[in-house]
């Protein structure tokens, strides 16, 4: 067995493997997800794509910033990434947030161009756009120094992984071999497969002092726009890495901690990811298609403002199955008991809404969509 502490000290190292037979089962699921999602995706019109990617862009975005340890404001960010699309109402916006989402839309509209060090430095500039007053970390440039990851109090520090090269020609030469395979033509890859092990080696690379995580998930996210052949993100990777963040960690370490090159395990766990995501932006597209029908079918019956707002409110979130009370509608259009008993009335009459229980406990639903 080969003596090594960290797999890029394999004497074989960057030239990874895998068991493509042990892959193909999840790959294929993968493509039945995903295919049917692309689909109805397509017969869209644009408004509503955009609006389907600003649900996907607030989902990596909020995500991305948990993964590293980082809670964003939910309405600032949903207020950039309308911003940035043309949607929507923008109220306060993050410049975080902007940053972000203008990295990840620069990258996935651009997928089929070659990604040069140039652009990761500018995309790195961007993304620390606030450059810290109290610390030494380069922006915009490689690391110039050893990088580790350390845990635990001093004088008790666990190494869980230390990346190569203390110097910046080091990482360039590491990042020019990175480079030249990720912008290679390569038929006999799947993109999906090539997405897992982007995503790997740029984070065991880690060519910057900070940002690692959040440009590793963009060039994924890059590569599945090639692999979908659209540079629109119908899905976020981000938000389920982030539900198992444990088992991210856990299988980084156990790899980049390994003496193997094969990345079988990885690449089965990332297209795990991917095919859930596509199947959670299913059910979001879905509602998305609904509720297009649903305003086609009452397109001739009036509502004023606020009933209208109520609509819109179930018909995109969880409270179309749940219901909404009298008090909730009440704060949620800023009015009085009164009017709120009359508009709700008017809905129940006009079959939109279907009361239930009684009293205090009595909520107001979505009556089933018309198909």
């Amino acid at each position: 067995m080969i003596k090594n502490r960290w797999i890029w000290q394999h004497p074989n190292w960057p030239n990874f493997s895998y068991q493509l037979e042990q892959i193909l089962p999840g790959l294929e699921r993968l493509l039945r997800t995903v295919a049917p999602l692309e689909l109805l995706a397509s017969q869209l019109d644009q408004d509503k794509q955009l609006n389907l990617e600003s649900l996907v862009l607030l989902d990596e975005a909020l995500a991305t910033a948990k993964i590293e340890g980082e809670m964003l404001d939910h309405e600032s960010v949903r207020s950039s990434i309308a911003k940035r699309l043309g949607i929507g109402d923008v109220k306060y916006t993050s410049r975080s947030a902007e940053a972000f989402v203008d990295v990840l839309l620069e990258s996935v509209r651009n997928y089929n161009k070659p990604l040069s060090n140039t652009l990761l430095h500018q995309w790195h500039n961007n993304i620390f756009y606030e450059k810290p007053i109290l610390n030494t970390l380069l922006i915009g440039e490689y690391r110039n120094e050893i990088m580790q990851i350390i845990s635990g109090a001093f004088g008790k520090q666990k190494v869980h992984f230390e990346a190569p090269c203390d110097n910046q020609l080091c990482v360039a030469a590491e990042m020019a071999h990175f480079l030249s395979w990720l912008n290679a033509d390569d038929k006999n890859t799947s993109t999906y497969i090539k997405a897992a092990i982007a995503k790997f080696w740029f984070v065991t690379i880690h060519p910057f002092d900070d940002g690692n995580g959040r440009l590793s998930r963009i060039i994924a996210e890059r590569c599945l726009a090639n692999a979908e052949g659209n540079g629109i993100r119908l899905y976020s990777i981000s938000n389920e890495i982030e539900k198992h963040k444990t088992e991210y960690y856990d299988l980084l370490e156990k790899y980049q901690r390994g003496t193997s090159l094969d990345l079988t395990e990885w690449i089965i766990w990332f297209l795990q990811k991917i095919t859930a995501a596509a199947k959670a932006s299913m059910g979001r597209l879905d509602k998305i298609r609904l509720t297009t029908i649903f305003w086609d079918k009452i397109r001739d019956t009036s509502f004023n403002t606020r009933q209208t707002k109520l609509i819109s409110r179930l018909l995109e979130t969880d409270d179309f199955e749940q219901g909404i009370s009298r008090s909730k509608y009440k704060r949620l259009a800023h009015t009085t008991d009164i009017t709120a008993a009359r508009d709700l009335k008017d809905l129940v009459d006009k079959k939109v809404l279907l009361p239930t229980g009684e009293g205090r406990s009595r909520k107001y639903i979505m009556k089933a969509l018309p198909l």
